[in-house]
């Protein structure tokens, strides 16, 4: 399509489909064996309603982290200035983000990445731990990923996934999604029940709605 980048995905599913995210990427996915030919035409026929969409995304959201020399990282809701070094991969609250700097970008990123999932793994843990006993409920598994649209996610299973992103969230923001999905372990959808579970520790918790409303899909963006 004219002008505008489209990635592809192949899926197992049987249905084309397209998405257009927030930090602007186009998202084009579709079973292996569709023919070229009907591909452009489903994009043909979604041009305009794709490019509706890529004029609707404010103009201030942040540009994708690329982990240089004095580039501005957001981490635990404070501002903190990155330095390259030949040594470690370390954050100091109040001298900045050092990273190791790796001949490959890509090396780099992934590394950096690793290190961030690991601190965020490190305030998460805690409160995992006080809401399962404060809710009497267990959480089997956690994980963290870059995820594009979710702060996190709970599966029937009592799997909870949080996006790596809340590594750049304010520490409330981060109880509240804690919160938030282990009151799924117990509900699991988002009816008044469950949001009797989260009032329940949280009497406040529309400020933290409000704040991922305003401010949080900034931030979500960062690493994706």
């Amino acid at each position: 399509m004219n002008q505008i980048e489209i990635e592809r995905k192949v899926t197992k599913g049987r249905n084309i489909s397209i998405t257009v995210y927030q930090n602007g990427k186009v998202i084009l996915k579709h079973p292996a064996k569709i023919p070229k030919i009907q591909l452009d035409s489903f994009l043909s026929e979604k041009q305009e309603w794709i490019l509706n969409k890529l004029n609707k995304i404010p103009k201030d959201l942040p540009k994708k982290l690329k982990f240089e020399e004095k580039e501005i990282i957001h981490i635990f809701g404070e501002k903190s200035q990155i330095y390259l070094n030949e040594k470690f991969t370390f954050y100091d609250r109040e001298k900045g983000f050092f990273i190791k700097n790796e001949k490959n970008l890509n090396t780099k990123t992934k590394k950096t990445k690793h290190y961030l999932r690991l601190l965020l793994m490190e305030k998460i843990n805690p409160l995992v731990w006080k809401y399962e006993k404060n809710l009497n409920t267990k959480v089997n598994k956690i994980s963290i990923r870059t995820m594009r649209s979710l702060w996190g996610s709970c599966n029937s299973k009592n799997q909870i996934s949080f996006n790596l992103s809340l590594i750049h969230c304010p520490e409330f923001i981060i109880e509240y999604i804690v919160l938030h999905e282990i009151a799924h372990t117990i509900e699991h959808n988002h009816s008044q029940n469950f949001w009797n579970v989260v009032k329940s520790q949280n009497p406040n918790y529309k400020i933290a709605e409000k704040w991922l409303k305003e401010t949080g899909k900034k931030y979500i963006y960062y690493l994706n």
